[in-house]
């Protein structure tokens, strides 16, 4: 396979994932407005982390899928 097989082929399966939930992380309601206006201020920081969990989490799925397992491996 060559590179835009391979990635073609991550990109289908990948589709199979629209509406699945990462369990990476959860926010809950802010217990008073004093923890919310600080929730406010880390909030942006989360973002990267967030990033990279959801970038960690699509290569293991991908990686665990035979086909394209199989595909790396030919290239």
């Amino acid at each position: 396979m060559n590179t835009q097989e391979v990635i073609a082929l991550a990109r289908e399966h990948l589709r199979g994932l629209v509406g699945h939930r990462f369990d990476i992380l959860e926010v809950v309601k802010p217990v008073s407005p004093a923890v919310a206006v600080n929730l406010a201020k880390i909030i942006s920081k989360l973002s990267p982390l967030l990033g990279n969990l959801i970038d960690f989490n699509s290569c293991e799925y991908l990686n665990d899928q035979e086909s394209q397992s199989a595909g790396l491996s030919r290239t």
